[in-house]
């Protein structure tokens, strides 16, 4: 099964390009922009977080998908290490721990030069689709 991952293409409304993602892993990134400053002139934090958020759900989903599964981040927990003003930012992350029901998984931004930025953990939730119910039967009256 598909995780539907194009890689070096940029997504959604920041524009986080997939860089390569193997089961438990996957790597983003995202070219930092200047609207998306807070007022203090450095990139907001809601920025960074979508970014390691990214990241870290498709690393679990290319663990579960194949099993017809699919995940959903249940806590995230965050840590703003430097101020970002400007540059390429890298988010990688890797599942420590996959069960039936919990993934554990971490994730770190690096600038080009290898300075963590940021890191996070979060414990994702394994979710299986519930079949769908039996049509009704025709009114034959």
């Amino acid at each position: 099964m598909s995780t539907g991952l194009t890689l070096g293409v940029p997504m959604g409304p920041f524009g986080f390009v997939a860089r390569g993602a193997t089961p438990g892993t996957a790597t983003w990134e995202y070219q930092v922009q200047h609207e998306h400053f807070n007022l203090n002139g450095a990139l907001h934090g809601g920025v960074m977080m979508a970014l390691l958020d990214t990241a870290m759900g498709h690393a679990v989903a290319a663990l579960v998908m194949p099993e017809g599964a699919f995940n959903a981040a249940a806590q995230m927990s965050t840590y703003f290490l430097e101020p970002i003003t400007g540059g390429t930012i890298t988010a990688r992350a890797e599942v420590k721990k996959c069960g039936k029901r919990l993934a554990v998984v971490e994730a770190a931004a690096t600038d080009v030069n290898g300075v963590v930025l940021a890191t996070a953990t979060a414990t994702h939730a394994i979710l299986r689709r519930k079949p769908a119910p039996p049509a009704p039967e025709p009114d034959r009256s």
